[in-house]
């Protein structure tokens, strides 16, 4: 009796383990006509902007350099301060199954100023962004 008791412990705890686990991975289903696949795939996502400079695809001589959770806006032949920056902050998130932003806001901030934009796209080479006030898009590319 105390045999089957043990027996039954061990695997309600193996099978809430398992649930566990399972929580962290998604199913991609593929359908093509043949046959119908399963497969799983482990979430890698990241409210993070990779670091780096980003220059506009709209006006070359404007750029956003991007250190930590720190958002430093540039234009070319105009010095920037080491202490003018704003912090971001990404909400609302919503990613594709490659690991990219596609919605959500982002939000910088730098002592009583905000900046508020609509997330259409971030992906480690491009970042399309929305500005909410206006409604403009900007358009970004990372620099090699």
């Amino acid at each position: 009796m105390k045999i089957k008791l043990l027996t039954l412990a061990i695997l309600t705890f193996i099978s809430c383990k398992n649930v566990n686990e399972k929580e962290s991975e998604q199913q991609e289903i593929n359908i093509d006509s043949t046959e119908i696949k399963s497969t799983s795939y482990e979430k890698k996502q990241k409210n993070a902007i990779s670091n780096g400079i980003w220059i506009s695809t709209i006006d070359s001589l404007s750029s956003v350099e991007i250190k930590g959770k720190k958002w430093i806006f540039k234009y070319k032949s105009v010095q920037t301060a080491t202490d003018d920056y704003y912090e971001y902050l990404i909400s609302e998130s919503v990613f594709d199954k490659d690991s990219s932003l596609i919605g959500g806001t982002l939000v910088l901030t730098k002592q009583s100023n905000t900046l508020k934009y609509g997330i259409d796209y971030i992906s480690d080479k491009n970042m399309d962004l929305i500005y909410l006030p206006r409604g403009n898009f900007q358009h970004f590319e990372k620099k090699e």
